[in-house]
């Protein structure tokens, strides 16, 4: 292993166990991955992400095959793999059970054509995550959910699992970890105002959608 790929492996690992640390997932939930000059690392299943060391790390085929003797990986390989494939941009994914983010994906949608997860409750978070969308429910490690949420994330880098948690992309472990954080932090405030938040509007939210670090004078 070149000291690049070290390098990497330690920052997901890293990330991965501040994930944890912060209750994003609990006992063996979740999992995350880096793309490394075209190989792609997955976590394996049945692991604690807080206890998740690089050695861990299983190194994939293209088809989701992992190396002779490793252990089994995450039941959600072909869902990461979906996903780098559908965004040859990204470098890193991580799929967490953080429960404000289910508990928002559990809501009742009140138009199923939209289904969105939640509003926007401050600028910063229409900025980098805007309107979220929620993915219908598919069996975990299923075809099925990744396809849907390799066809979202070939547009955006986050989305919502009803039922299930968060997926969040970005070009490092330290920037998928950073947009989950805001996904969770406004999943917690949709959950603490209820029917009594007053969130940004459409219009604002659209306003703000993609200009964090953009001088507005």
């Amino acid at each position: 292993m070149d000291a690049d790929t070290r390098e990497m492996l330690e920052r997901l690992v890293h990330a991965a166990r501040r994930a944890y640390m912060k209750g994003f997932a609990a006992g063996s939930g979740g999992n995350v991955s880096i793309r490394v000059q075209g190989r792609v690392y997955i976590s394996p299943g049945g692991i604690c992400l807080g206890d998740l060391g690089t050695e861990d790390m299983i190194a994939l085929g293209a088809d989701g095959e992992s190396p002779a003797g490793s252990r089994r990986p995450s039941k959600e390989a072909g869902m990461h793999l979906a996903c780098y494939r559908s965004r040859p941009d990204i470098r890193c994914l991580f799929h967490l059970h953080s429960p404000y983010s289910i508990a928002a994906a559990c809501r009742r949608q009140t138009d199923k054509r939209t289904a969105a997860g939640m509003p926007a409750y401050t600028p910063g978070y229409a900025m980098r995550v805007g309107i979220i969308p929620v993915v219908p429910y598919y069996r975990p490690g299923s075809r099925e959910l990744a396809a849907a949420v390799s066809e979202v994330i070939g547009r955006r880098d986050s989305l919502l699992l009803a039922n299930h948690g968060m997926v969040a992309a970005g070009q490092s472990p330290e920037a998928a970890l950073a947009l989950a954080e805001e996904i969770e932090e406004n999943a917690r405030l949709a959950l603490l105002l209820g029917d009594q938040g007053i969130p940004l509007d459409a219009e604002q939210t659209e306003a703000l959608i993609g200009t964090e670090g953009r001088d507005e004078g």
